[in-house]
């Protein structure tokens, strides 16, 4: 026999609307804290070869070299979790990115049943997420292949923990038992 799943069909009205702000700015600056980190641990003696493996956003390259990793991200961010987004009003999108630029804003259409104390720490796993992605993407482009592969695997874990806290609770109904709920000793 088949499991029965039923299926709620729900308006928009029906959902609850929430937002959460990444304020860009506070992601540029993990970056460049986390590369400077690493660079200090590291056993790298050249200063040159020191001051390519450390992000630092005030310097255009580098600079430029973030933001497009994190815009990036983001994006990879939005596409993983599309079901749970308002639809844009404005249908306008831009490829130029800039550091001055405040925040990132994700208007979310959440199930009424959602817990609104997990918001705060869905926008941590947001930024962290961004990060994460963004420091991928910094080591893997110059050849560090160890902090890559570790950020690799955190973002990852980060995604899967980001993607399941905003979904729905499941509709389905499992069938009963065919003699009757199961007695323990």
């Amino acid at each position: 026999m088949r499991p029965l799943a039923i299926f709620n069909r729900r308006e928009e009205d029906d959902f609850k609307v929430r937002r959460i702000d990444v304020y860009k700015q506070a992601v540029y600056d993990d970056v460049d804290l986390y590369t400077y980190k690493w660079m200090e641990a590291s056993s790298i003696e050249n200063p040159q070869q020191k001051n390519a493996v450390a992000s630092d956003t005030t310097e255009k390259l580098d600079g430029k070299i973030i933001t497009r990793n994190v815009a990036f991200r983001e994006a990879q961010l939005r596409r993983k979790i599309q079901y749970a987004l308002m639809p844009k009003c404005d249908g306008y999108a831009s490829d130029v990115n800039h550091i001055g630029d405040d925040m990132f804003l994700f208007m979310l259409k959440l199930d009424p049943e959602f817990d609104d104390n997990l918001i705060n720490p869905i926008g941590e796993y947001f930024h962290r997420f961004l990060v994460w992605g963004a420091l991928y993407d910094w080591y893997a482009s110059i050849g560090l292949q160890q902090p890559a592969a570790f950020y690799k695997q955190g973002l990852d874990e980060v995604e899967d923990d980001i993607t399941n806290a905003l979904r729905s609770p499941s509709y389905a109904i499992r069938p009963l038992q065919p003699f009757g709920p199961a007695k323990f000793p």
